[in-house]
């Protein structure tokens, strides 16, 4: 394989396009693809990918756990992606599987680009943490522009005729270098910290709320055992003043009617005397006049 990504970058060679400028030839990138195509179906008849799983072909430092919950560091790796360019592709939270996708230029060399394709998988434990398995392959691309030439008897370029433009991928594979995935989790740890920070926030600015409400609550229940109090004194008061009021009117009515039954007793009283006196006097007279009949009786004896 070193082969192969030393003669392609013959193609990214200032001195080999200067060569290739000159004398305009383009029989020669038909040998050269048929050569790197030789060397690529030697390079697979090794059989390379048997040994995917050995050790020491495996990625290092591509994992890391962390406390929270799977759903918030399904979120915060998402999220990780998006800040530091990558596309989403999928995220699927019931798998805890997030594809993403970066195109980045070479910051050295304009005609170099990189396509990076990255796959993390969230897996919460038992609850207790949240491990994260990152995996990532790329594809270094040669983006050249060549112009085109008339020439002279087929030898000597002398007018430009256009532009041609190439893009080779001129190598690609897994991405195994530690530093990757390094920078990748200390990006997602900055990532957890902020999250962790805002949470606590969240939970405090929560807690004051409820605090709030609850001293609220606190306040309107004793204002309003204060007015039920008052209102039931004032509401007993009432019913004191009314019993007192009754009370001061029956005692009036029964001192009334006792009044009106003396008065009707003594006027009978003095109906009766009237009477006894009336026969006493009725007697009176009727004895006088049996004695004055009796004395006239006697006188003419």
């Amino acid at each position: 394989m070193d082969i192969i990504a030393s003669t392609l970058n013959c193609l990214k060679s200032n001195h080999y396009g200067e060569r290739v400028r000159k004398s305009g030839s383009r029989l020669l990138r038909g040998p050269l693809f048929v050569a790197i195509m030789a060397l690529t179906g030697c390079a697979n008849n090794q059989q390379g990918y048997q040994k995917a799983f050995d050790s020491q072909h495996s990625l290092t430092q591509n994992q890391c756990a962390f406390t929270q919950s799977g759903d918030a560091i399904f979120k915060i790796v998402k999220q990780t992606f998006i800040q530091q360019g990558f596309t989403v592709e999928s995220a699927d939270l019931k798998s805890g599987i997030i594809k993403a996708v970066r195109n980045m230029d070479d910051k050295e060399d304009p005609e170099i680009s990189y396509n990076i394709h990255a796959s993390a998988d969230i897996s919460e434990v038992a609850g207790t943490e949240t491990t994260i398995s990152l995996a990532a392959s790329q594809q270094t691309i040669l983006h050249r522009a060549t112009t085109t030439w008339w020439h002279l008897l087929w030898i000597l370029p002398v007018i430009p005729t256009g532009t041609e433009y190439q893009t080779l991928v001129i190598k690609e594979g897994n991405i195994t270098e530690p530093s990757f995935y390094t920078d990748f989790f200390n990006s997602l740890k900055i990532s957890v910290t902020k999250y962790d920070l805002a949470s606590k926030a969240a939970a405090a600015r929560a807690a004051e709320k409820a605090e709030a409400e609850a001293i609220k609550a606190a306040a309107e229940r004793v204002a309003a055992e204060k007015a039920a109090k008052l209102k039931a004194e004032a509401e007993a008061k009432a019913a004191a003043e009314k019993a007192e009021a009754d009370r001061i009117a029956e005692e009036k009515a029964h001192a009334g009617k006792l009044a009106a039954e003396k008065i009707t007793a003594e006027k009978e009283a003095a109906a009766i005397e009237a009477v006894r006196i009336a026969d006493e006097e009725a007697a009176a007279a009727a004895k006088a006049n049996a004695q004055t009949k009796k004395k006239k009786r006697s006188a003419k004896n």
